[in-house]
């Protein structure tokens, strides 16, 4: 009987205190509810470092602490639905003004300001501060390399980031390949390049069939977008002297920005690659993988080594160090229309070139065989639309204006026609009528 006694208390003891704690803890979210945004975790105004600093009695990163506690709790409490951003931006620039190498305050600050409150700019300005307060560590300027690239589309501002993260101590060997990305996107092809041949030049030298392929993708990418601007601009001169868009690739030949300009070559690059390698001793690269870019003629794999570096102190037994040799080896002088990376030549997609400022060059220039997967893509959307309209109706289309309420002016991709039957309703290319 006294067990149970004591048991029931206790339980009665329980349910109490559980009780009264989610009534308390009720009470204190309705309260919260009914704050102002922010304000009620801030009250001083402005950045109030300085302040701060009197306040702590020289125990600065304990106030830091402190309020680094009450950034997450005001963030947390609320949400970032209809705050006023300003009075926790001050917060976290006077976190920082109290403890400059709080590194996790800064990348948070950004977390609250930038991604959540969409207010980009201040958000910048924390990392700003980080990148210059927390100098040893690359995680500020690469929290600032992804806000200004893939946020503000500020690529000037991200190269510049993404050259301090892959320059700091603790920096990981993928920044390099991020910040080449971001070179070649924004049009810096030649700095672009040359950073994919430094990761191909240390995948040989560890050993990484993985790495290896990584950069001949990324390489490849490269050139080939290199390869569609340059002939994006000689669309442009073509559609400027004559006012038409080009029909063939052929048109473009003679094109003004295709007369002796400079460019890379897929296959000399790798003809240097699998010569340096042979004489170092290096794995070869991998077949498969090589089969699918533009493979090096018999005359260049057997043309003499590119002289190795002029630096005395490199170690001349790492393929590192033939970076620069196999880059400028790799520039070439063209006239006309440039050589794919792949082994498909170029082709010109008219459809996308027609909506030229819906793509981007790259998408408009592509192998032969990407075009064939666009191509395809792209009759099979069309008739699907006219699927759709044959519902709506309850018999086919008599034609595709029909379809689209409008003359349908679109071009086929390879420059042929669209070849539209009424008595069944199907479409077809004039070039491809298998597709």
């Amino acid at each position: 009987m006294r067990r149970f006694l004591i048991g029931l208390v206790l339980w009665v003891a329980f349910i109490g205190c559980y009780g009264v704690s989610a009534f308390i803890q009720n009470m204190g979210m309705d309260r919260v509810m009914k704050y102002p945004a922010f304000y009620d975790t801030w009250q001083l105004g402005g950045r109030s470092g300085n302040l701060m600093k009197l306040f702590a009695l020289r125990y600065d990163m304990v106030m830091a602490d402190f309020l680094w506690l009450r950034s997450i709790q005001s963030f947390g409490g609320r949400g970032m639905t209809n705050r006023d951003w300003r009075p926790i931006y001050n917060q976290f620039q006077t976190i920082t003004d109290l403890d400059p190498y709080f590194k996790e305050a800064y990348i948070f600050g950004n977390l609250v300001i930038g991604d959540e409150g969409k207010q980009y700019k201040p958000g910048l300005e924390l990392l700003n501060k980080g990148t210059f307060q927390v100098f040893r560590q690359y995680r500020p300027p690469f929290e600032a390399m992804y806000a200004t690239h893939w946020q503000m589309k500020n690529d000037k501002l991200a190269r510049w980031y993404g050259t301090i993260a892959s320059g700091r101590m603790d920096a990981p060997e993928w920044i390099n390949r991020m910040v080449a990305y971001i070179d070649v996107d924004s049009g810096q092809y030649y700095i672009g390049l040359d950073r994919f041949i430094g990761n191909l030049m240390q995948g040989m030298d560890a050993d990484e069939p993985a790495l290896q392929t990584i950069a001949l993708d990324k390489i490849a990418e490269a050139i080939n977008k290199w390869n569609a601007h340059r002939l994006m601009e000689a669309a442009d001169e073509f559609t400027t002297a004559t006012g038409r868009l080009p029909r063939s690739l052929d048109e473009l030949s003679t094109a003004p920005a295709l007369e002796k300009y400079e460019t890379a070559s897929m296959a000399r690059l790798l003809a240097d690659t699998i010569k340096i390698g042979q004489a170092l001793g290096k794995r070869p690269l991998d077949e498969e993988t090589l089969s699918r870019y533009a493979a090096p003629d018999g005359e260049l794999l057997h043309s003499p080594l590119p002289k190795p570096p002029s630096d005395g102190t490199s170690n001349k037994s790492e393929m590192l160090n033939y970076q620069d040799v196999v880059f400028r080896d790799a520039l070439t002088s063209v006239t006309g229309i440039p050589q794919s990376p792949t082994r498909s030549p170029y082709a010109m997609n008219l459809e996308r070139l027609a909506f030229r400022d819906d793509y981007k060059p790259e998408e408009i220039f592509v192998p032969r065989n990407r075009l064939d997967q666009d191509a395809l893509e792209f009759i099979t959307r069309l008739r699907s639309y006219v699927d759709l309209r044959k519902k709506e109706l309850g018999r086919n289309p008599k034609s595709l204006e029909e379809v689209f309420y409008t003359p349908f002016n679109t071009p086929e991709p390879y420059g042929g026609e669209w070849l539209y039957d009424p008595n069944t309703g199907t479409v077809k290319m004039s070039t491809h009528p298998d597709f």
